[in-house]
């Protein structure tokens, strides 16, 4: 009998936990596991779910401040009977892992980020708490491997780093084609760079901005992408015009799906990250043979060689950024 594996997330909306959930629906399937995902809040990535065959449950759109989403995991365990459950991301830990400790089920969590809480000790000790007993725990990098060892309440022999990797053969720029950008508003012949992510406090994009205010000073045909979706849209946008970035200059795209088509468009990729795991936007755009300017958090240097394939600088330097 085939192994079950029930995946439960923060959300199928586009971003590098939820891709590497994709890449591991497949790996399940061809291994012959049945998978099936729970997840939280609803994105573009249910089609490709859908596409692959899998299942999906959705847990709540109201996050942890739903008691009813811990009781939906439990019901879907019974139910689905999985033999394992593999979280990812804060919520899904704290649901997923709980509803599987009390159901007596296996389980693993994925550790994606050098999360800034869990130097504060009431967070991270709910963290331990609800977390503990965990039969495997995998950080994406060893700094988040060391981070969480020493933070997260976890033996630094029972954590496993398994480093995010990505389809070469899907990201190959010889078979793909540069995404038309003058649908968004690029004017033919501009230099663009973009960030891309979540708008979220993680990614800093006040730190792009500010980069992009001192650049379009000394590059006049810059053009700037914010690309991504998130609960900051309205802050960086009145962050940007601020700064003097009008929207013929900075332009907030909103998610784009065609990522290979997109990375081969730009002329530089940035991270302006105030923390991370190991982004696979960082992955796929050296794959795609993209310039990459990146804040050195997390374990962007164990991939990224600051003057070789790539410049890195210190998180927070908007001057150091824009000179990149």
């Amino acid at each position: 009998m085939s192994k079950r594996i029930l995946y439960v997330i923060d959300s199928l909306k586009f971003g590098g936990a939820e891709m590497l959930l994709l890449g591991l629906l497949d790996a399940a399937r061809e291994r012959g596991c049945e998978a099936h995902v729970a997840y939280f809040t609803p994105g573009p990535l249910e089609a490709r779910v859908a596409e692959r065959g899998v299942g999906m449950t959705r847990l709540s759109t109201r996050g942890l401040r739903d008691p009813r989403a811990l009781a939906r995991c439990l019901t879907l365990i019974r139910d689905w009977r999985p033999d394992i459950v593999h979280s990812h991301l804060i919520k899904s830990d704290l649901v997923g892992q709980t509803a599987a400790r009390l159901s007596g089920v296996p389980r693993i969590i994925t550790l994606h980020n050098t999360d800034p809480w869990r130097e504060k000790k009431a967070k991270s000790l709910m963290y331990r708490a609800l977390t503990a007993g965990a039969d495997a725990c995998i950080g994406v990098s060893d700094r988040v491997t060391d981070h969480v060892a020493r933070t997260g309440g976890f033996r630094a022999d029972g954590i496993e780093t398994i480093v995010n990797g990505i389809d070469l053969q899907h990201f190959d720029p010889a078979r793909t084609q540069p995404l038309d950008l003058v649908r968004y508003g690029v004017r033919s012949g501009a230099r663009v760079v973009a960030v891309i992510g979540s708008l979220t406090a993680q990614k800093d994009h006040e730190n792009f901005l500010r980069s992009a205010a001192i650049l379009a000073q000394r590059v006049p045909q810059a053009v700037f992408l914010v690309v991504g979706e998130g609960p900051l849209a309205p802050q960086i946008e009145a962050q940007a015009r601020g700064l003097g970035l009008g929207p013929e200059k900075l332009i907030l795209t909103g998610a784009i799906s065609q990522m290979r088509e997109l990375l081969l468009a730009l002329d530089v990729m940035v991270i302006s990250s105030a923390w991370e795991g190991l982004p696979m936007v960082l992955l796929e755009g050296m794959a795609m043979q993209c310039a990459v300017a990146s804040t050195d958090v997390g374990g962007i240097s164990d991939v990224l060689e600051d003057g070789r394939s790539g410049r890195l600088v210190p998180a927070h330097d908007a001057e150091a950024l824009a000179q990149a």
